[in-house]
């Protein structure tokens, strides 16, 4: 609740806020839970993921221990990383693909989330700019991709870690994403 009380008072952290709190609500209504019900299994998770990491080496124990502190918390990492447009770890962190997308249609980060706020869907603005939805995906991967390269040659994350983010975002289907911001 922290950071829901800090955004109100931080309109950069806003938009993050908003649209995760969308993210969330939607998700419940799809699965037919409640929202409590799924924080409540999303933390479950979590913990249990984080577990499994921790056990096959994956992340460090202190590495497990704070991710575990923010999931307790309320604050889910791979959530917080979609919405997060300055989030700078690419890929399984990274709808902050809003760069990305951004980009693909010639704006920024700031004015693709206005626009989403106006009501208009990713669609609609990828229509207007003569896009596909496919060709903004490819932008999106090309654009991780890049990044991903100089982690693995920084030694930051494996060749394994930076096909499976390249796999996963693959798999996006940008008809999901989420198109309004409150």
């Amino acid at each position: 609740m922290t950071g829901i009380a800090l955004a109100q008072g931080d309109t950069s952290a806003k938009p993050q806020t908003s649209l995760q709190q969308i993210y969330l609500e939607k998700l419940a209504g799809v699965l037919g839970i409640s929202q409590d019900q799924l924080v409540n299994d999303l933390k479950t998770a979590g913990q249990q993921t984080v577990d499994t990491a921790v056990s096959e080496g994956l992340i460090t124990a202190d590495q497990g221990q704070k991710m575990k502190q923010e999931i307790a918390e309320g604050r889910f990492p791979g959530l917080h990383g979609m919405f997060d447009p300055e989030d700078s770890h690419p890929g399984m962190r990274g709808l902050h693909n809003l760069d990305a997308i951004a980009s693909a249609l010639g704006m920024t980060p700031q004015q693709l989330t206005q626009e989403f706020k106006n009501g208009k869907s990713l669609q609609q603005l990828a229509t207007e700019k003569g896009l596909s939805l496919d060709q903004i995906k490819e932008s999106i991967i090309k654009a991780v991709k890049s990044k991903l390269d100089q982690e693995v040659a920084q030694g930051k994350i494996s060749q394994d870690k930076a096909t499976q983010i390249l796999n996963h975002l693959q798999q996006l289907d940008l008809t999901k994403f989420p198109n309004h911001v409150k």
